[in-house]
């Protein structure tokens, strides 16, 4: 009972965790400047009312600047790839239930750090810009995602100990049925 309730948080946190990276990834906060709001894959321009997106390959053409945004959309991507991965390991039931949440064990930290990356280097670019930045949104659901993978790491791993430890109590038990008899008691 304990592990399906705590399959379903852990999926239920992963879940929320996936929607705010990809909300976080595809809104435009990441840095607000007076007139551009920067996201993970474009930038949007405000001059006179008038709002226009511009992919970074438009704005930078082959500058350090556009090494640095395939980096961040790198990071984004794979981290949001191994939510996806973690979440599917946490919901599909197999015989080896154990594998899988330790794998999901060992790759949501990975995605959390990958997300811990972007927004510290983010929020260093806000804090570089001072007093013209205004309220960079995205990186406060990034963290709310991060938040939430961490609590569904927690639980991934009390699940796995307790798979751990019921698969060894299984095994101690099938094998306390299938010794054999003593002779003493087959000659009865």
């Amino acid at each position: 009972m304990l592990n399906n309730t705590g399959k379903r948080l852990a999926f239920a946190f992963l879940v929320l965790t996936f929607i705010f990276w990809l909300i976080s990834m595809v809104s435009p906060g990441w840095l607000l400047l007076q007139h551009i709001k920067y996201n993970m894959f474009y930038m949007e321009r405000c001059t006179n009312d008038k709002c226009e997106n511009k992919e970074y390959s438009d704005f930078f053409q082959k500058t350090p600047g556009f090494k640095i945004t395939v980096t961040f959309q790198i990071k984004c991507l794979v981290a949001l790839i191994l939510c996806a991965i973690s979440g599917i390991l946490v919901v599909i039931p197999t015989k080896r239930s154990t594998t899988q949440y330790f794998i999901a064990v060992i790759i949501i930290p990975v995605a959390a750090t990958l997300q811990c990356d972007l927004i510290l280097t983010t929020a260093l670019l806000n804090i570089i810009h001072g007093p013209f930045v205004k309220f960079p949104y995205s990186i406060l659901l990034s963290g709310l995602g991060t938040l939430l993978s961490i609590v569904a790491w927690v639980i991934c791993v009390i699940v796995y100990n307790n798979e751990r430890n019921r698969e060894s109590e299984n095994r101690r038990h099938r094998m306390n049925h299938t010794e054999p008899l003593p002779l003493a008691e087959l000659a009865f």
